[in-house]
């Protein structure tokens, strides 16, 4: 399954591969990629992960949020 989500705090090419190694890092995440232009992640997962799970991942400076469609 994929989702995207809004990642918000990110300011660099820094921000964005750090956000994204950390989702990748995650249990039950096949692919992250980050969009530092569009303040977005789609994470590909193989089993669902709830939001509280992707936030506690990254820094406290981020936040990630379900994007609305």
């Amino acid at each position: 399954m994929k989702h995207t989500y809004t990642v918000t705090g990110m300011t660099c090419n820094g921000c964005k591969n750090s956000v994204q190694e950390s989702l990748i890092a995650l249990e039950n995440v096949v692919n992250a990629e980050v969009n530092l232009e569009k303040a977005e992640a789609t994470i590909k997962m193989s089993k669902h992960i709830p939001i509280e799970t992707l936030q506690s991942a990254l820094s406290d400076k981020y936040k990630i949020k379900e994007k609305k469609i």
